[in-house]
C-alpha cells in the first residue's frame, strides 16, 4: 500500500522504518499518489498520515534538509491539497505542513510556501476561493509568531488583499481573517504593522461590529479589538471614526445589550480599556452617549468579571463633572447597590472594594442641588451595605467602606428625618472593630497596600485617619440640623411622662462621649508612634469641631492629650504641616483651653496670637530659642508652650535644657522687670521643674534661678504658684527655699490637692505616698518642719489634710519600728506650734489647729518621754489654762487630748513628774474643771481620762502626805455610781480608768483630802465608803470577768483593783472577804485566765501576781485544792513557764510559786506532783530565798 508500481526507480535512498510496519516507507511513492490527480481521496487519506509519520522521524528532516528543494516541492503539493480538497482533508494536510515547518526551521522553506501563497492569493479574485490559504496563514501566524513579523514586511499585498476581503459578505472568510490579524497585531506590533494596514483595518472592524451576526465572528472581532485598543493612536482613530452615524460606541453599545455573555464582556473590558487611559475626550464622549445606562444595567449579572470590567468603567467615569451633570449618579446608584449586595453575599473582596470606591466618590461629588436618593428605601440599603461592609475582615473593603460612610454623611444625601439611630450603630461598629484592630497586632486593618490607589479624592490613609474624618462629618451634620426640627424624631411619650431626648440630642451625646471615650485614644496610640502627621491633621480639625459643639467635655480632653504628648507632636513636626491655617487655628484653641485651665484669673495675651504664625523651631532645635534674633512674643510664647507641657508631665526636655532656656530668657535683653506676670510665673516654675529633674545638680550663677527665688519668697503665692509636685520636690532639694517660702509651697501645693481629691477618700494616703514619695521626704528635717507649718493654715481642709498625711507616715514609721529621729523632730515641732497658737493673739483657728498639731503631737509619745523638760511645763501650762477657761464641753474631742497629754506627762519618767502632779493639785480651777467633767455628760473617754487623772493625783496625794493636812484649799467630789454603766461602758479607756480609780479608792479606804466621795455611810463595816456589801459584790464579779479581757492592760488593772478590794475587805468586813474568795466562779475564772495567757512578760508576769495573790490567802487555797482539774492546769501551766524563754526575768516568782502550789495541795496529790518541785530545784537557794 505504501509502495506503488514503480518504486524500483526510487531505490532506497527515500525508503525508512516506520514503527508499526513490517516494510520501509518510500516518500517518493507518497509523495506521487499525493500528487496524481486519478488518485481518489480516500487513498491519498493513509498517504498523507504516512508522511506524518515520516515527518516525525530525525534521519528523514535530515535527509529534508539536505534537500530542501524536495521540500518545498512536497509543501507546494501539501499547498495544492489545502487548496483543492474537503475541508477535513484539508485540516489534516495544514497539520503536515505546520509540522513539517517546525522540525525543518528552514526559512527558505517558509519563503517558498509564503511566496506560493501569495502567488495564489493576488491571481484569485473571489477571496472565498482562498480561504483555505487563509486558514493556513491563520494558523501559521499563530504557532509561528516571526511570521507575523515576515508577513508585514516582505508581503504586505497579501495583507492588503485579505483586508479587501474584508468587505465581503462571507462571514467564514471574514472570521478567518480577522483571526489571522489577531495574530499578527501581537508583540511590537505598532512598528512592524504598516500604519496604512492599521487604519484599514480598523475601519473595517468598526463596520464588522455592526454587521457581524455570527459569534464565531464576533469573538474574533473582539479578540482584535484588545489588540488594537493598545495602540493610542489606533484608541484615538476608533474613538473619533463616524461612519454615517456608525461608531465604535454603537457597536459596543450593540454587544453589551446582546444575550451572549461572552460578549458583553468582552465589549465592557474593550470599554474599561479605554477609559482607562484617563483622557477625558474618551469619558466625555462615553458619558455623551447612550451606553453608560446599559453599562448599569450589566451589572445585574452574577458573572464577577463582567461585575468587574463595569466598575471598572463606572470607576473612571465617575471622576468626570459630566457623569453628574447627566444624572448618571442618580440612575445608576441602585444598580451599584445591587451589585454590591451581590458582592458582600460573594465576599469578593476586590470587587467590594471597588464599589465601595465608586460609592465614596459619587457620594462625594454629587452636587447638592440634586438628591441621589429618591426614597427612604434606597438610602436604608446604602447605610446597611456600608455597615455590612465595616464589619468585613478584608483591610481594603473595610476602608472603603469608611470613605462611603464619611461620604454619606451630608444633610443634602440622608432623607428626612435623619435617620440618626442608623448612624449610630454603624459608627458603634466601627469603633468596635478599630479597637480589636488596635488590640491585634496581626490585624491587617491598619496595614497599607501600595498597589492599592484606586481613588484620587482618597489616596492611602489609615483607617483612623478615615474614621477622623466620618466623626467631623457628622459634627458638621449636627450643626446643620440642630436647629430643623424636621431633621430629627422623637419617641412617642404620653402627656403625663418626662419629656425625652429628641434624636439629634441622643446623636450628638453619642458622637460627644464615644469621641472622648474610644475614638480619641485609639488616635493618639497611632500619632505616638509619630508615622502618620496626616492623621494628626486630621485629628486637630476634629477637636476643633468637637469643641464648638461641647466646649466643656473636649476642654478636658485636649489637657488630657496634651499630657500625652499631642502639644510636643505638633511642635515637633511644625515643618511638615501642609495645611498650616489648620494647625495655626487648633494651636491657639489649645493654647486658650490650656491658659483658662490654668490661670483664669490672668487674661489670655496677645502675644501668643502674634507669635503662633512664626513658629518653627522644633523642641529639639532649643538652641534656636537663646539666641537674639528671636522675638520677645515668640520667646515668650516657646516658654508658655514648654510650661504648659512640663505642667502636664510631658517633658520634652532634659533638665538642662530647660535651664538653657529660661536662664537666657530672664538674662537676655529683655529685663525681667519687663517680664509679664504670666511669663514669670511660668518661669518659677519650670526652675522649679529643672531643679526636680536635676536633683539640685545645678550651677551657681542662674538668673532664672534668682528671679524664682525671690519671686516666692517676697510675693503671695496667688502670683507665682503652680499646682505640681516640682514645687514639693524642689522644696525638699532646695534648704534655701525650704527655710523661706516652703511653708507657703508646702500649704499652696495641698490647697492643690484638697481642690481635686476628697480627704477621707480610700487611698489617698497610699495614692500621696505612691506618686509623692512623701516618706521619704520626710527623713529630711528641714521639709518635716515645713510641713508641720502647714498644720496651722488658714485653710481647713488644708490643716486637716496636713495633718492626715503626719499620721499616716507617723503610722507607717511606727509599724516599720524605724529611725525615731522623724518622730523626735515631730515632737519637737508639734510643740513649738501648739504653744505658737496658745500665744497668738488671734484666736478664731485655736480648736481647729490645737485638735490637727494636738493628734499629731500625741502619737509621737509612741517613743516614751524621758524626761520632761521645761518646755514641756510651758506647754502643760497653757493646757491646763484651757481646760479651765474653756468651755471644755464644746470641744469633747480636743479635751480628750488634753486629758491624754496630762496623763503622758503624769506617766513621764521624769523627777519633774511630781511637778506637774503638784501643779494641778494646787490649781483649784483645773480641780474644778476635772470636777465638772465628771459630773457633766461627757463622751467616755474624756470621763475615763479624767478618773484616770484623778487616781494619778489620789496616789500623789497619798506619797506626799496631803492626807495628813486638815485644812485643804478645796475638796473634789468623786462620784462612782451608777457602778454598772461605768463598768459596761463601751469605751475601753473608761473602764481601764474606772477600774484605776477604783482600785486607788480601795486601797486608800477612801479618805483623801483632796478628794470626797459621794453616796457614802451605805457599807456598816467602813462608812466612807460608798459601796454597799451587793456593790462590792458586783464590783468583784465584774474584776472576774475581767481577768479574762483581751486587753492586756484592762487585765493587769482589774488585778490590781481585784487585789485592793480583797486586801480591803481582810481588814473590813471578813465574812464578805471569805464569801467572796470561795465564790464557785473563782475556779471557772482561774481556768480561764491560766489557759488564755498570752506568750508575752507582762501577760505571765499578771497571771503570776493572780496565782500569787490565790497562793498567799488561806481561803484562796481552797480554789486550788477543791478542784483536780484547776491543779492539772495551774501545775501544767508552771512547769510550761520554768523553761520559756520569754519569762526567763520571772524566773525567781515561778519558782516561788510552785514550792507554794506543792506546799498547798492536798497530801494525795503532792507524790504526782513531785517532779514539777524536781525540775523546778535546780537552784535550792534561790527556791530558799523566794520562799523565806
Amino acid at each position: 500500500m505504501n509502495r506503488r508500481g514503480n518504486h524500483n526507480i526510487h531505490g532506497s535512498t527515500w525508503s525508512y522504518s516506520v514503527p508499526h510496519h513490517e516494510e520501509p516507507v518510500c516518500f517518493a511513492c507518497l509523495v506521487e499518489c499525493l500528487e496524481d490527480d486519478d488518485v481518489v481521496m480516500v487513498k491519498k487519506r493513509p498517504a498523507l498520515a504516512e508522511t506524518l509519520h515520516l515527518i516525525h522521524l530525525k534521519n528523514f528532516i535530515d535527509d529534508l534538509q539536505r534537500n530542501v528543494e524536495i521540500a518545498v516541492h512536497f509543501s507546494f503539493v501539501v499547498l495544492d491539497l489545502i487548496e483543492n480538497t474537503e475541508s477535513s482533508f484539508a485540516s489534516n494536510a495544514v497539520e503536515v505542513l505546520l509540522k513539517l515547518l517546525s522540525k525543518m526551521d528552514s526559512g527558505e522553506l517558509l519563503e517558498s510556501i509564503l511566496d506560493h501563497i501569495q502567488e495564489k492569493m493576488l491571481h484569485t479574485e473571489n477571496p472565498k476561493d482562498s480561504l483555505p490559504l487563509i486558514v493556513l496563514l491563520g494558523r501559521l501566524v499563530k504557532v509561528f509568531s516571526p511570521v507575523s513579523g515576515i508577513l508585514c514586511h516582505n508581503y504586505e499585498p497579501i495583507l492588503q488583499r485579505m483586508i479587501n476581503g474584508l468587505s465581503q459578505p462571507d462571514e467564514d472568510v471574514q472570521s478567518n481573517t480577522v483571526f489571522l490579524f489577531v495574530y499578527t497585531f501581537v508583540g511590537p506590533w505598532e512598528t512592524i504593522v504598516p500604519l496604512a494596514v492599521q487604519q484599514a483595518l480598523a475601519q473595517e472592524v468598526v463596520c464588522l461590529l455592526h454587521t457581524a451576526k455570527t459569534p464565531y465572528l464576533l469573538r474574533n472581532l473582539m479578540a482584535l479589538l484588545k489588540n488594537l485598543i493598545s495602540s493610542s493612536d489606533l484608541t484615538q482613530m476608533l474613538m473619533t471614526l463616524d461612519l454615517n452615524n456608525l461608531t465604535l460606541l454603537t457597536s459596543l453599545k450593540k454587544l453589551i445589550i446582546n444575550k451572549d455573555s461572552d460578549l458583553q464582556r468582552s465589549a465592557l473590558y474593550v470599554l474599561s480599556c479605554i477609559l482607562s487611559s484617563g483622557i477625558e475626550e474618551y469619558r466625555n464622549t462615553v458619558l455623551n452617549s447612550d451606553i453608560i445606562e446599559f453599562m448599569f444595567e450589566a451589572l445585574h449579572s452574577q458573572i464577577p468579571d463582567q461585575q468587574k470590567f463595569v466598575l471598572d468603567c463606572v470607576e473612571s467615569l465617575c471622576h468626570s463633572d459630566l457623569f453628574y451633570m447627566k444624572c448618571h449618579a442618580v440612575y445608576g446608584l441602585e444598580s451599584l447597590l445591587y451589585a454590591l449586595e451581590s458582592l458582600l453575599g460573594r465576599r469578593n473582596s476586590e470587587l467590594c472594594s471597588t464599589a465601595f470606591s465608586i460609592l465614596a466618590t459619587i457620594l462625594t461629588r454629587q452636587p447638592s442641588s440634586v438628591p441621589l436618593f429618591i426614597n427612604s428605601a434606597t438610602l436604608t440599603s446604602c447605610l446597611q451595605l456600608i455597615g455590612q461592609g465595616i464589619q468585613q475582615q478584608h483591610p481594603q473593603v473595610f476602608l472603603a467602606s469608611l470613605w462611603s460612610l464619611a461620604a454619606v454623611i451630608r444633610k443634602t444625601h440622608l432623607l428626612l428625618p435623619i435617620p440618626f439611630e442608623e448612624l449610630e450603630k454603624i459608627l458603634q461598629i466601627m469603633l468596635d472593630k478599630l479597637s480589636k484592630a488596635e488590640l491585634s497586632s496581626s490585624s491587617l486593618i491598619f496595614r497599607k497596600k501600595a498597589s492599592h490607589n484606586r481613588m484620587e479624592e482618597y489616596p492611602k490613609q489609615d483607617p483612623m485617619e478615615s474614621a477622623l474624618r466620618i466623626y467631623v462629618a457628622c459634627i458638621q451634620l449636627l450643626e446643620e440640623c440642630w436647629d430643623d426640627p424636621l431633621t430629627c424624631t422623637t419617641t412617642y411619650v404620653s402627656q403625663d411622662s418626662q419629656p425625652t431626648e429628641t434624636s439629634i440630642q441622643q446623636f450628638k451625646e453619642f458622637i460627644v462621649n464615644s469621641c472622648l471615650d474610644k475614638m480619641l485614644p485609639l488616635v493618639m496610640k497611632i500619632v505616638d508612634r509619630g508615622d502618620n502627621y496626616m492623621l494628626c491633621q486630621c485629628l486637630q480639625k476634629l477637636l476643633l469641631e468637637l469643641y464648638r459643639t461641647d466646649s466643656t467635655k473636649c476642654s478636658q480632653v485636649l489637657v488630657q492629650m496634651t499630657s500625652e504628648g499631642l502639644l510636643s507632636t505638633i511642635i515637633n513636626r511644625r515643618e511638615e504641616v501642609v495645611e498650616m491655617d489648620t494647625e495655626t487655628q487648633f494651636l491657639l484653641q489649645l493654647c486658650h483651653v490650656l491658659h483658662e485651665e490654668d490661670t483664669p484669673e490672668i487674661p489670655f495675651p496677645e502675644w501668643v496670637h502674634k507669635a503662633i504664625p512664626d513658629l518653627k523651631y522644633s523642641l529639639a532645635d532649643y538652641h534656636q530659642l537663646i539666641t537674639p534674633h528671636i522675638s520677645e512674643d515668640l520667646r515668650n510664647l516657646y516658654i508658655f508652650l514648654l510650661y504648659h507641657m512640663c505642667k502636664l508631665d510631658d517633658i520634652p526636655l532634659s533638665g538642662q535644657e530647660i535651664l538653657h532656656i529660661i536662664n537666657n530668657s530672664v538674662g537676655s535683653q529683655f529685663s525681667p522687670v519687663q517680664l509679664s506676670p504670666l511669663t514669670k510665673r511660668q518661669i518659677v516654675f519650670l526652675w522649679a521643674f529643672a531643679v526636680s529633674l536635676l536633683q539640685n545638680n545645678i550651677q551657681s550663677n542662674n538668673p532664672a534661678g534668682a528671679l524664682a527665688l525671690r519671686t516666692v519668697a517676697e510675693e503671695p503665692p496667688s502670683d507665682w504658684y503652680t499646682h505640681h509636685s516640682a514645687f514639693l520636690y524642689w522644696v525638699f532639694l532646695d534648704t534655701e527655699v525650704c527655710h523661706k517660702a516652703g511653708p507657703q509651697i508646702i500649704d499652696s501645693w495641698l490647697a492643690g490637692i484638697t481642690s481635686t481629691c476628697v480627704i477621707d477618700s480610700n487611698g489617698l494616703m497610699e495614692n500621696l505616698e505612691e506618686n509623692y514619695h512623701l516618706f521619704e521626704m520626710f527623713a529630711n528635717a528641714d521639709f518635716t518642719e515645713a510641713f508641720m507649718m502647714t498644720l496651722l493654715s488658714t485653710l481647713t481642709e488644708v490643716a486637716s489634710l496636713s495633718s492626715e498625711i503626719l499620721r499616716h507616715c507617723l503610722e507607717k514609721v511606727i509599724e516599720m519600728d524605724s529611725s525615731d529621729d522623724f518622730v523626735l523632730c515631730v515632737r519637737a515641732k508639734g510643740r513649738q506650734l501648739l504653744q505658737d497658737v496658745f500665744l497668738r493673739e488671734d484666736k478664731s483657728l485655736n480648736e481647729d489647729h490645737l485638735y490637727n498639731t494636738m493628734s499629731i503631737f500625741l502619737m509621737t509619745f509612741n517613743i516614751p518621754l524621758v524626761k520632761l523638760e521645761g518646755r514641756d511645763l510651758k506647754l502643760f501650762y497653757h493646757v491646763s489654762k484651757w481646760l479651765c477657761e474653756e468651755e471644755v464641753d464644746r470641744y469633747p474631742e480636743l479635751t480628750e487630748m488634753f486629758l491624754r497629754l496630762i496623763i503622758l506627762y503624769i506617766e513621764a519618767s521624769d523627777s519633774l513628774s511630781s511637778s506637774v502632779s503638784l501643779m494641778m493639785i494646787q490649781n483649784v480651777r483645773l480641780l474644778r474643771s476635772f470636777e465638772k467633767l465628771l459630773h457633766t455628760h461627757n463622751p467616755d473617754n474624756v470621763a475615763g481620762l479624767t478618773y484616770g487623772i484623778i487616781s494619778y493625783l489620789m496616789e500623789f496625794s497619798a506619797q506626799t502626805g496631803q492626807e495628813n493636812n486638815s485644812n485643804p484649799c478645796v475638796t473634789i467630789s468623786i462620784p462612782l455610781h451608777p457602778l454598772e454603766k461605768r463598768l459596761k461602758a463601751s469605751s475601753p479607756i473608761m473602764q481601764h480608768c474606772f477600774l484605776q480609780v477604783l482600785a486607788t479608792s480601795f486601797q486608800c479606804k477612801f479618805m483623801n483630802p483632796l478628794f470626797k466621795f459621794l453616796n457614802v455611810g451605805r457599807f456598816n463595816p467602813d462608812l466612807n465608803c460608798p459601796f454597799s456589801s451587793s456593790d462590792i459584790t458586783s464590783i468583784f464579779c465584774y474584776l472576774q470577768q475581767f481577768l479574762v479581757h483581751e486587753c492586756l492592760k484592762t487585765k493587769q488593772t482589774a488585778l490590781h483593783c481585784l487585789q485592793a478590794v480583797v486586801n480591803y475587805l481582810s481588814y473590813t468586813d471578813l465574812k464578805l472577804y471569805d464569801d467572796l474568795l470561795t465564790h464557785p466562779w473563782n475556779t471557772a475564772v482561774m481556768e480561764v485566765m491560766v489557759q488564755m495567757t498570752d506568750d508575752d512578760a507582762e501577760s505571765i508576769a499578771t497571771t503570776f501576781n493572780m496565782l500569787q495573790f490565790i497562793f498567799d490567802s488561806n481561803t484562796g487555797h481552797q480554789i486550788i485544792t477543791e478542784s483536780p482539774e484547776l491543779m492539772q492546769i495551774v501545775s501544767r501551766f508552771l512547769n510550761e513557764q520554768k523553761d520559756n524563754t520569754v519569762a526567763k526575768p520571772l524566773q525567781h516568782q515561778c519558782s516561788h510559786l510552785i514550792q507554794k502550789f506543792l506546799q498547798i495541795i492536798p497530801e494525795q496529790y503532792k507524790q504526782q506532783y513531785r517532779t514539777l518541785g524536781v525540775q523546778s530545784s535546780s537552784n535550792p537557794h534561790d527556791i530558799i530565798n523566794v520562799h523565806k
